[in-house]
């Protein structure tokens, strides 16, 4: 426990401070915002001034759209929910940090006092949450795996990774979980982390895929191998 701790810290220390602008440029229908740490969701309107300890969940048939840094235009779609301090590019060796903190997290609670941190493999977002962390309601987690795809159309990857491996942990038996796997996959090979990708890629239920989906996850396991070989 004490190695988690320590790790803790220096992952803490190691983060970036976070920074940004961010305004409501248009809202359609029932868009809701999640100041900081409270729990309660609030009506969003267009102009509406948020930050990144933020969320922002859309219902059906709602929309919004959202500028960063006067620059950056973010479309909502329906039905998701995305935590603003997630529409972040981060480096390789804060991705690395918080992939091994996901795997900490990911060990039963009576194995993590002999947990051996891993190299390289995940924390996920969001300092503020509780320590204890419980199952999120399917219709929650679906609407988070919305906003990770989100993230990942808009080159978010390496938060997209993090935000889905956080909601696969908590809810294991969602639908559609391959696809949001091979997601994940694409994301850390688009940050450039070849044997993390070849890792996820490895992990999946390969008697739960479709036939094209296991010729896809066979081609880029072979070339992930050529490319880490090179």
């Amino acid at each position: 426990m004490k190695k988690i701790i320590t790790f803790l810290i220096l992952t803490s220390m190691l983060t970036v401070s976070l920074s940004a602008q961010l305004k409501v440029l248009t809202t359609k229908g029932d868009v809701k915002v999640r100041y900081g740490v409270s729990e309660e969701w609030k009506q969003l309107k267009a102009g509406d001034q948020i930050n990144l300890a933020d969320a922002i969940r859309t219902s059906s048939k709602s929309s919004a759209v959202i500028q960063i840094d006067n620059q950056k235009k973010i479309a909502l779609n329906e039905k998701i929910i995305v935590e603003m301090a997630d529409l972040r590019y981060l480096s390789q060796e804060e991705l690395l940090l918080k992939l091994a903190m996901e795997r900490i997290l990911s060990v039963p609670p009576q194995d993590r006092d002999n947990d051996l941190i891993p190299a390289r493999t995940t924390i996920i977002h969001g300092e503020k949450k509780s320590k204890v962390q419980l199952p999120i309601p399917n219709d929650i987690a679906m609407m988070q795996l919305n906003g990770a795809k989100l993230l990942y159309d808009n080159n978010f990857y390496g938060t997209c990774a993090i935000r889905i491996k956080e909601v696969l942990r908590l809810n294991q038996n969602l639908s559609d979980v391959v696809n949001y796997k091979l997601m994940t996959a694409n994301s850390l090979e688009k940050s450039n982390l070849f044997e993390e990708a070849l890792n996820e890629y490895a992990s999946l239920p390969f008697d739960q895929l479709t036939s094209p989906q296991k010729q896809i996850v066979q081609q880029n396991i072979d070339r992930l191998k050529k490319k880490i070989a090179e």
